[in-house]
């Protein structure tokens, strides 16, 4: 998590993600307790994790974070649907497997759902 003045990101696997006011200041928490859980047990792990499991050496599993996110209110599926759709009317099926990592039926389908043509794409990337 990087803290510059007011501006809260999340750096997952090299790339920075600008967090919304609601969600960076849950996070801003959720690291004060998570470096407490570290500094208790340092011989676990080097870093803290941001989300520590049972054990502060490991982190959360994604099952259980579901659910505490589904409890503060955060629903993910209907956003990531949402995002999904909007990617696939402005991406090939291709473009969006690769960029989403599903595979390409599944994509296929997405941009099916989207009803956009590429021949406008098509042509464009033929003629550079």
């Amino acid at each position: 998590m990087i803290i510059s003045g007011d501006v809260v990101e999340l750096s997952i696997n090299g790339h920075s993600l600008r967090l919304p006011p609601r969600v960076d200041q849950l996070l801003v928490e959720q690291r004060k307790v998570s470096v407490d859980r570290w500094t208790i047990n340092q011989t676990a792990s080097t870093t803290p994790w941001l989300f520590p499991g049972q054990e502060p050496a490991r982190p959360i599993r994604s099952e259980y974070l579901s659910l505490l996110l589904r409890r503060h209110g955060f629903e993910g599926l209907a956003s990531r649907n949402s995002a999904r759709l909007a990617l696939a009317s402005d991406l090939p099926a291709s473009v969006l497997a690769d960029l989403t990592g599903t595979s390409i039926s599944n994509a296929t389908r997405w941009t099916a759902y989207a009803k956009r043509d590429w021949f406008d794409y098509i042509a464009c990337r033929k003629q550079t």
